[in-house]
């Protein structure tokens, strides 16, 4: 999980003419990454309590929103709201997942 948090970091925050490029749709790879992101620091984090598993998801959109915002002073790069919405959908989906792994493990249990 921390290796995801710095490589998001990381790629969010690079100059676009240095260092790892990556070719993928811009969108899909803030999806992909966020997705992942959320599953893990739920995995990892867990939901109990309840309001914990509120905090994480805003904390998760809101560094997607921080580090979109830093991109306006990183040069050759820019803010962009569909990115927000992007990290935010995957956020989103990486949370679903989750819930959807939870329920499979509860039902295993009582099989």
């Amino acid at each position: 999980m921390v290796l995801e948090f710095l490589g998001i970091v990381y790629l969010s925050l690079k100059s676009p003419n240095g260092g790892v490029n990556v070719q993928l749709n811009d969108k899909v790879g803030h999806f992909i990454g966020y997705g992942v992101l959320s599953l893990n620091t739920f995995l990892v984090f867990g939901l109990k309590p309840q309001i914990k598993g509120i905090l994480l998801i805003m904390g998760l959109v809101g560094m997607g929103a921080i580090l979109e915002g830093l991109q306006g002073f990183v040069p050759g790069r820019e803010v962009s709201g569909l990115d927000i919405v992007a990290n935010s959908i995957g956020v989103a989906i990486g949370t679903a997942l989750y819930f959807a792994w939870k329920r499979y493990q509860s039902r295993a249990k009582m099989s």
